[in-house]
């Protein structure tokens, strides 16, 4: 892959996490309780919690290969985008006088 080419791969997934912070405007806590409390309860499971591990060290390491590198960037998308919609259920919890 060229520079160029990353460099227009992260403009894409910039935009597409501006695009979704948009969408999910976690800032506006009005998500019903319900569903606040079950998103509060979503984890990655321990399988993709230790491939994250794994592909870190590889990361620090040095010896991430593309393809990894690839994997690690989705997994650290869905991360961030459970911890956007995660903040908004907190906020709209706090919002209903509710606790997490």
């Amino acid at each position: 892959m060229t520079v160029w080419q990353e460099h227009e791969m992260s403009i894409a997934i910039e935009s597409g996490t501006e695009i979704l912070f948009r969408a999910i405007r976690p800032s506006e806590g009005d998500m019903p309780p319900e569903a606040s409390r079950w998103l509060l309860r979503v984890r990655l499971s321990a399988e993709d919690c230790e491939k994250i591990n794994q592909l870190a060290a590889k990361a620090r390491a040095g010896t991430l290969t593309s393809d990894e590198r690839s994997e690690l960037d989705e997994i650290e998308r869905v991360t961030s985008l459970l911890e956007l919609m995660q903040s908004k259920a907190r906020l709209s919890l706090k919002n209903s006088g509710l606790s997490a």
